[in-house]
């Protein structure tokens, strides 16, 4: 069966606000997780607080680390994920 799949990127997937202060890396695991148990047919959403303005360099970073991901959801107010 087909997964929905939803991350928050900043905190969960990325270190938080590393793309503000040029750290920007990948946490623990998070690559071993999308390598083990998610499968090419899933749909993967991101979504984060950062603006559109990050857009480019967000997608660039993502894809050369090898996150894959289906849709990205910026501009979102700051806060708690639930």
């Amino acid at each position: 069966m087909i997964k929905l799949i939803i991350f928050d990127l900043d905190g969960t997937l990325v270190k938080h606000n590393g793309h503000l202060d040029g750290q920007e890396i990948v946490l623990n695991n998070v690559k071993k997780f999308f390598e083990t148990y998610i499968k090419k047919e899933d749909k993967v959403i991101i979504m984060t607080a950062r603006t559109d303005n990050f857009s480019a360099k967000t997608e660039k970073f993502l894809k050369d680390n090898n996150i894959r991901y289906d849709h990205i959801i910026y501009n979102l107010p700051y806060g708690e994920r639930i």
